[in-house]
C-alpha cells in the first residue's frame, strides 16, 4: 500500500461495543466530517447505507479489478442495490435445513432424509412427535417479534419461495396477502398445532434455544444459519458430524432446491472518502484468494470468491465445502432500505396466526394491513 500510495497510513479503529451501539456511532462519524475512508459492517445496511448517501458504489472499480470474475452472479446480487454494487463481501451468509439424524431413524426416518417437497418437513416433524421421544422437540418454527429477524429469513420468506412467491413485484411494491403468502400462514397453523413450541412466541432470543437444542439432541428439525453448525462442531466434531444432517430447504412441488443466502459483514468505501482508489486497493489487499480462504477456515462461513475454496484450510472441511457449493443455489434477499420494516410487518402476521388468534386467510389479509401501515399503501399491492 505504501509503495503505491506514499504517506498513506493505515489505522484500524476497532470498537468493541453492542451491535445496536456501533451502527449508532457509525450513522453519527458518516454524517460527520471525520469520516473513514472503509467501514466494516453487515451487508443488511446496504439500502439504508446507499439511500443516505454515506457509502460510494463499486462498479466502476470492481470491473477494473481481475479477480471480480471469481464472485458468481448470486454473490455480486447479493450486494447490488438500484442496480448498483455497494460491497465486497469476503464469508457469505447461507442457511440449511439441520435434522438431527439418531432422531429420525428412532422415528422410522432414514439418516440421509431428503423431504419430498415442503408437506415433508411437517410429516418428518410429525413422525418425530409420534416416536415420543423423550425430551426431544420435533421441530422449531420462528415466529412473531420474539423470532426478531429469524421469522422472516429463516421461517417466513424461505416458505414463501418455497410456495412460488415473491416479497416484491416486477415494480418493486411489496406483496401481502397472496395464494403463497396463504400458503405460508396455512403453514404456521399447522406447525403450531403441536410440533413448534409456542414458547418461541413469548422468549427472549428463542434462537438462542433452539440452536443449543439441535446441537445437544433435544430438538429434531431447524431451518437456521449455516454459522451454527460450527458452534456444534466445536464442542463435539464426531457427535455432530455423526448426528447432524442438513439439506436445501424443499418446494412445495420438489426436493431440496435453495437455500437463504446473505452477503455478511462486508467492506465498504465511504461516500466522503478523500482518497477512494486508495481505500479500493486496501480492500482489493484484504480480499486475496488466500485471506477470504484462510478467515473462512476459521471462522466457518462459505467463501464469496469461488477460487478462495481451494486454500487447503478451507478444503479441509467437508461442511465448508457443502457450504459454498450450497451458495450456487442461493437467493438473497433485498437490501432494500424497507426491509426492516417489512421483517416487522411479518413478526406481527405469523404472530398471529401461530397464537391462533386468526385464521391462516385472516392472517395473509392482516399481513396487507401491516404493510400498508408500515410503508404506506402506495408501496403494497396484493395478488388474488
Amino acid at each position: 500500500m505504501k509503495s503505491k500510495f506514499s504517506g498513506v497510513d493505515v489505522k484500524s479503529d476497532l470498537q468493541k461495543i453492542g451491535s445496536d451501539d456501533f451502527y449508532t456511532k457509525l450513522l453519527l462519524r458518516l454524517d460527520g466530517n471525520d469520516v473513514p475512508d472503509v467501514i466494516h459492517v453487515g451487508g443488511n445496511l446496504i439500502g439504508e447505507l446507499a439511500d443516505a448517501g454515506f457509502i460510494e458504489p463499486l462498479d466502476d472499480y470492481a470491473k477494473q479489478w481481475e479477480d471480480w470474475k471469481q464472485y458468481p452472479d448470486s454473490v455480486r446480487s447479493g450486494v447490488t442495490y438500484k442496480s448498483k454494487v455497494w460491497a465486497l463481501p469476503y464469508g457469505l451468509d447461507t442457511r440449511w435445513l439441520y435434522y438431527r439424524k439418531d432422531h429420525f431413524q428412532k422415528a422410522g426416518l432414514p439418516a440421509d432424509w431428503k423431504p419430498a417437497n415442503v408437506q415433508g418437513i411437517l410429516d418428518a416433524a410429525t413422525a418425530v412427535k409420534k416416536a415420543n421421544l423423550p425430551n426431544v422437540l420435533p421441530y422449531a418454527l420462528y415466529a412473531g417479534p420474539s423470532g426478531s429477524g429469524g421469522t422472516a429469513d429463516h421461517a417466513f420468506v424461505p416458505l414463501l419461495w418455497a410456495y412460488g412467491g415473491e416479497l416484491q413485484d416486477k415494480s418493486g411494491k411489496w406483496i401481502g396477502d397472496s395464494p403463497a403468502a396463504r400458503k405460508v400462514m396455512a403453514y404456521y397453523a399447522k406447525a403450531y398445532n403441536g410440533l413448534s413450541p409456542k414458547e418461541i412466541l413469548t422468549a427472549t432470543k428463542p434462537w438462542t434455544a433452539m440452536r443449543e437444542k439441535v446441537g445437544n439432541g433435544q430438538l429434531a428439525l431447524l431451518f437456521e444459519g449455516g454459522w451454527v453448525y460450527g458452534g456444534w462442531a466445536a464442542k463435539d466434531k464426531a457427535a455432530t458430524e455423526a448426528n447432524v444432517g442438513y439439506v436445501l430447504h424443499p418446494t412445495e412441488n420438489g426436493g431440496p432446491s435453495f437455500t437463504i443466502g446473505g452477503p455478511g459483514t462486508c467492506w465498504y468505501i465511504t461516500a466522503k472518502s478523500k482518497n477512494k482508489q486508495a481505500a479500493w486497493e486496501f480492500i482489493k489487499a484484504m480480499n486475496t484468494k488466500e485471506i477470504v480462504g484462510k478467515l473462512n477456515a476459521e471462522d466457518p462461513h462459505p467463501v464469496a470468491r469461488l477460487d478462495a475454496a481451494e486454500v487447503p484450510e478451507f478444503k479441509a472441511s467437508k461442511y465448508q465445502l457443502d457450504s459454498s457449493e450450497a451458495i450456487k443455489k442461493a437467493r438473497f434477499n433485498s437490501p432494500d432500505a424497507l426491509y426492516p420494516k417489512v421483517q416487522q410487518s411479518i413478526q406481527k402476521a405469523t404472530a398471529r396466526v401461530a397464537s391462533g388468534e386468526v385464521s391462516p386467510d385472516e392472517g395473509a389479509k392482516r399481513f396487507t394491513d401491516d404493510l400498508k401501515q408500515a410503508l404506506g399503501a402506495d408501496k403494497v399491492t396484493s395478488q388474488s
